[in-house]
Protein backbone atom coordinates (compact mmCIF):
# COMPACT_ATOMS: atom_id res chain seq x y z
CA UNK A 1 0.00 0.00 0.00
CA UNK A 2 2.49 2.31 0.78
CA UNK A 3 5.78 1.99 -1.89
CA UNK A 4 8.36 3.87 0.10
CA UNK A 5 7.57 2.43 3.50
CA UNK A 6 7.88 -1.22 1.79
CA UNK A 7 10.85 -0.68 -0.10
CA UNK A 8 13.17 2.23 0.95
CA UNK A 9 12.95 1.81 4.74
CA UNK A 10 13.50 -1.91 4.67
CA UNK A 11 16.62 -3.21 5.97
CA UNK A 12 18.04 -7.00 5.02
CA UNK A 13 20.90 -8.04 7.10
CA UNK A 14 21.77 -11.85 7.88
CA UNK A 15 21.86 -11.20 11.41
CA UNK A 16 18.34 -10.99 11.66
CA UNK A 17 17.47 -14.56 12.22
CA UNK A 18 15.09 -16.21 13.60
CA UNK A 19 15.23 -18.35 16.91
CA UNK A 20 16.25 -21.78 16.25
CA UNK A 21 18.88 -20.49 12.94
CA UNK A 22 21.96 -19.53 13.64
CA UNK A 23 25.13 -18.70 11.58
CA UNK A 24 28.25 -20.71 10.54
CA UNK A 25 31.70 -19.74 11.67
CA UNK A 26 32.33 -18.82 8.33
CA UNK A 27 34.31 -16.14 8.13
CA UNK A 28 33.01 -14.19 5.70
CA UNK A 29 29.16 -14.47 6.59
CA UNK A 30 30.38 -13.21 10.42
CA UNK A 31 31.72 -10.10 9.20
CA UNK A 32 28.52 -9.42 7.15
CA UNK A 33 26.62 -10.19 10.70
CA UNK A 34 28.06 -7.06 11.37
CA UNK A 35 28.50 -4.99 8.29
CA UNK A 36 25.38 -5.28 6.71
CA UNK A 37 23.58 -4.33 10.68
CA UNK A 38 25.77 -1.30 11.06
CA UNK A 39 24.97 -0.34 7.18
CA UNK A 40 21.22 -0.76 7.98
CA UNK A 41 21.35 1.12 11.21
CA UNK A 42 23.63 4.00 9.26
CA UNK A 43 21.13 4.38 6.77
CA UNK A 44 18.20 4.14 8.64
CA UNK A 45 18.91 5.13 11.88
CA UNK A 46 19.35 2.93 15.10
CA UNK A 47 15.72 1.95 15.41
CA UNK A 48 15.63 0.97 12.18
CA UNK A 49 14.32 -3.00 13.45
CA UNK A 50 10.96 -1.16 14.97
CA UNK A 51 10.04 0.20 11.72
CA UNK A 52 6.84 -1.24 10.40
CA UNK A 53 8.40 -3.17 7.66
CA UNK A 54 11.12 -4.53 9.70
CA UNK A 55 9.63 -5.68 12.57
CA UNK A 56 8.40 -9.18 13.36
CA UNK A 57 4.72 -9.96 13.52
CA UNK A 58 5.08 -11.17 17.20
CA UNK A 59 5.53 -8.18 19.60
CA UNK A 60 9.16 -7.78 20.52
CA UNK A 61 9.52 -7.06 24.80
CA UNK A 62 13.21 -5.54 25.21
CA UNK A 63 12.39 -1.79 27.05
CA UNK A 64 13.58 -0.45 23.64
CA UNK A 65 11.94 2.76 23.48
CA UNK A 66 12.76 6.91 21.80
CA UNK A 67 15.41 7.61 19.64
CA UNK A 68 15.74 8.24 15.78
CA UNK A 69 13.08 6.91 13.97
CA UNK A 70 11.65 4.68 16.71
CA UNK A 71 8.40 3.38 15.92
CA UNK A 72 7.66 1.13 18.99
CA UNK A 73 5.11 2.81 20.59
CA UNK A 74 6.16 1.52 23.87
CA UNK A 75 5.83 4.12 26.93
CA UNK A 76 7.34 3.53 29.63
CA UNK A 77 10.52 5.05 32.40
CA UNK A 78 12.87 2.12 31.85
CA UNK A 79 13.94 2.35 28.15
CA UNK A 80 17.50 0.12 28.81
CA UNK A 81 18.06 -3.94 29.42
CA UNK A 82 19.27 -5.45 31.34
CA UNK A 83 17.36 -3.26 34.29
CA UNK A 84 17.12 -3.43 38.07
CA UNK A 85 14.25 -1.85 37.97
CA UNK A 86 12.13 -3.72 35.31
CA UNK A 87 13.83 -6.85 34.78
CA UNK A 88 12.78 -8.59 31.67
CA UNK A 89 12.62 -12.62 32.49
CA UNK A 90 15.31 -14.32 29.54
CA UNK A 91 14.18 -17.31 28.06
CA UNK A 92 16.51 -20.00 28.13
CA UNK A 93 14.75 -21.58 25.12
CA UNK A 94 16.27 -18.85 22.54
CA UNK A 95 20.19 -18.72 23.73
CA UNK A 96 22.17 -19.57 20.99
CA UNK A 97 24.24 -23.20 21.01
CA UNK A 98 27.94 -22.83 22.22
CA UNK A 99 29.73 -24.16 20.08
CA UNK A 100 32.84 -26.18 21.57
CA UNK A 101 36.07 -25.49 19.46
CA UNK A 102 39.57 -26.32 19.54
CA UNK A 103 42.42 -26.01 17.38
CA UNK A 104 42.93 -23.22 14.61
CA UNK A 105 39.66 -21.67 12.65
CA UNK A 106 39.91 -19.94 9.85
CA UNK A 107 43.61 -19.68 9.48
CA UNK A 108 44.13 -20.25 6.15
CA UNK A 109 43.23 -18.36 2.77
CA UNK A 110 40.85 -19.42 0.80
CA UNK A 111 41.73 -22.20 -1.56
CA UNK A 112 39.83 -20.71 -5.14
CA UNK A 113 39.53 -17.39 -5.28
CA UNK A 114 38.75 -16.75 -8.94
CA UNK A 115 39.98 -12.60 -8.44
CA UNK A 116 39.79 -12.54 -12.05
CA UNK A 117 37.08 -14.83 -13.52
CA UNK A 118 34.86 -12.83 -11.52
CA UNK A 119 35.88 -9.32 -12.81
CA UNK A 120 35.87 -11.10 -16.44
CA UNK A 121 31.89 -12.10 -15.61
CA UNK A 122 31.31 -9.00 -14.80
CA UNK A 123 32.77 -7.55 -18.06
CA UNK A 124 31.07 -10.43 -20.23
CA UNK A 125 27.98 -8.91 -18.55
CA UNK A 126 27.64 -6.25 -20.24
CA UNK A 127 25.82 -4.46 -22.88
CA UNK A 128 28.02 -3.27 -25.66
CA UNK A 129 27.13 0.14 -24.17
CA UNK A 130 28.49 -0.99 -20.89
CA UNK A 131 31.60 -2.62 -22.16
CA UNK A 132 32.09 0.60 -24.21
CA UNK A 133 31.76 3.13 -21.21
CA UNK A 134 34.08 1.09 -18.98
CA UNK A 135 36.77 0.78 -21.49
CA UNK A 136 36.41 4.68 -21.20
CA UNK A 137 36.77 5.55 -17.76
CA UNK A 138 39.63 2.75 -17.08
CA UNK A 139 41.54 3.92 -20.05
CA UNK A 140 40.72 7.73 -19.11
CA UNK A 141 41.98 7.19 -15.27
CA UNK A 142 45.12 4.62 -16.52
CA UNK A 143 45.89 7.47 -18.67
CA UNK A 144 46.96 9.52 -15.82
CA UNK A 145 49.26 7.15 -14.65
CA UNK A 146 52.70 7.93 -14.54
CA UNK A 147 54.64 4.51 -13.64
CA UNK A 148 54.96 2.22 -16.09
CA UNK A 149 55.94 -0.96 -14.58
CA UNK A 150 51.96 0.37 -12.36
CA UNK A 151 50.10 0.89 -15.62
CA UNK A 152 51.25 -2.67 -17.11
CA UNK A 153 50.42 -4.44 -13.85
CA UNK A 154 46.74 -3.05 -13.72
CA UNK A 155 46.66 -3.84 -17.87
CA UNK A 156 47.49 -7.13 -17.33
CA UNK A 157 45.05 -7.61 -14.86
CA UNK A 158 42.34 -6.15 -16.86
CA UNK A 159 43.78 -8.57 -19.44
CA UNK A 160 43.66 -11.95 -17.04
CA UNK A 161 40.47 -11.34 -16.29
CA UNK A 162 38.81 -10.90 -20.04
CA UNK A 163 41.11 -10.87 -23.15
CA UNK A 164 38.57 -8.82 -24.72
CA UNK A 165 38.60 -6.30 -22.32
CA UNK A 166 42.50 -6.24 -22.27
CA UNK A 167 42.99 -5.75 -25.96
CA UNK A 168 40.55 -2.82 -25.89
CA UNK A 169 42.53 -1.20 -22.97
CA UNK A 170 45.53 -1.82 -25.27
CA UNK A 171 44.61 -0.49 -28.13
CA UNK A 172 43.45 2.84 -25.73
CA UNK A 173 46.11 3.42 -24.15
CA UNK A 174 48.59 2.43 -27.07
CA UNK A 175 50.28 0.20 -24.98
CA UNK A 176 52.86 -2.97 -25.62
CA UNK A 177 50.44 -6.05 -26.30
CA UNK A 178 52.97 -8.94 -25.87
CA UNK A 179 53.89 -6.96 -22.58
CA UNK A 180 50.94 -7.38 -21.39
CA UNK A 181 50.38 -10.82 -22.41
CA UNK A 182 53.53 -11.72 -21.06
CA UNK A 183 52.45 -10.21 -17.61
CA UNK A 184 49.17 -11.48 -18.02
CA UNK A 185 50.21 -15.38 -18.45
CA UNK A 186 52.28 -14.93 -14.93
CA UNK A 187 49.02 -14.66 -13.37
CA UNK A 188 47.22 -17.60 -11.34
CA UNK A 189 43.64 -17.28 -11.39
CA UNK A 190 43.44 -20.40 -8.48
Amino acid sequence: DNYFESTEESAFAPSRLVPGIEPSEDRMLQGRLFAYADTQMYRLGANFNSLPINRPLVEVHNNDQDGKMNASGRTGDVNYEPSGISELSQNPKYKYVQTPLSGKTQQIAIHKKQNFRQAGQYFESLTEQGKGDLVTALSGDLSHVKNEDNKYTMLSYFNKADPDLGARLIRALNADGSKVKTLSAKLSDE
